[in-house]
C-alpha cells in the first residue's frame, strides 16, 4: 500500500511541474506573439505605467489617431502633468487625462474600469509591456465587460522576433509574471 502511494506522489509531482512547465511556456509564448494591428483603431487608449517606452508608445497611437483619447493610469503623485506631457503639443495634451489612484496592476484595472464606463467607452487599445500583456487583460476583464480590448505590446528595443528570449534577462520578467498571473488567474480569475 505505502509503495503504491509513493509511486502515486511520484506521479502527481511530475505532473505538476510538467502542467507547470507547459503553462509557462505557453504563457512566454503568448506574451511574446502579441501584436497590434496597426489598422486597428478604438475610443480610447489605455496605458498602464511602470515599463520603459510604454507611455512614449501610447501618445505615438493617439497622434497617429488610432483613438481620439488617452488615459493613463497609475501615474505617481508626485509626477504633474506638466512634467509628463510637457514634450507634446498642447493639441494632444488636452487628450490625455491621468488617473493618480493605481499603484499595482490589479489597482490599473480598478482605474481603468472606473474610467471606461465614466467615459462610456466600448473599446480600447491597452498599452503596457510585453510580459505584463496576459495578465493586464486578465485584471481588466474582471472589472469591465462588453468593452473590446486590443492589446498592444511594448517591447524592448533590444528584442526582436528572433531573440531567442530565453537565453535574455526577459526571461526573468517573465518568469516572475508568469507566477503573478497563476495567482491572480487562480484567486480571481475572469469573473464576468
Amino acid at each position: 500500500m505505502f509503495k503504491f502511494f509513493r509511486l502515486f506522489l511520484i506521479y502527481m509531482i511530475v505532473l505538476l511541474i510538467s502542467c507547470w512547465v507547459i503553462g509557462f511556456i505557453i504563457f512566454a509564448s503568448v506574451a511574446i506573439a502579441t501584436k497590434y494591428h496597426p489598422v486597428e483603431k478604438a475610443d480610447a487608449i489605455v496605458v498602464l505605467t511602470g515599463g520603459n517606452d510604454r507611455i512614449k508608445e501610447a501618445i505615438r497611437l493617439l497622434q497617429e489617431e488610432k483613438a481620439p483619447r488617452l488615459f493613463i493610469s497609475g501615474v505617481h503623485e508626485s509626477v504633474t502633468g506638466y512634467h509628463l506631457l510637457k514634450e507634446i503639443s498642447p493639441q494632444w495634451q488636452e487628450k490625455i487625462e491621468l488617473g493618480y489612484q493605481a499603484k499595482t496592476t490589479h489597482m490599473n484595472a480598478i482605474e481603468t474600469a472606473e474610467w471606461v464606463n465614466k467615459n462610456k467607452i466600448k473599446s480600447i487599445i491597452l498599452v503596457t509591456s510585453f510580459y505584463h500583456i496576459p495578465r493586464s487583460l486578465l485584471e481588466i476583464r474582471n472589472f469591465i465587460s462588453g468593452v473590446k480590448i486590443t492589446p498592444y505590446a511594448v517591447f524592448p528595443k533590444s528584442f526582436d522576433e528572433n531573440t531567442d528570449w530565453i537565453h535574455t534577462r526577459y526571461a526573468w520578467q517573465l518568469f516572475l509574471e508568469y507566477h503573478k498571473f497563476l495567482i491572480v488567474y487562480f484567486t480571481e480569475g475572469v469573473v464576468k
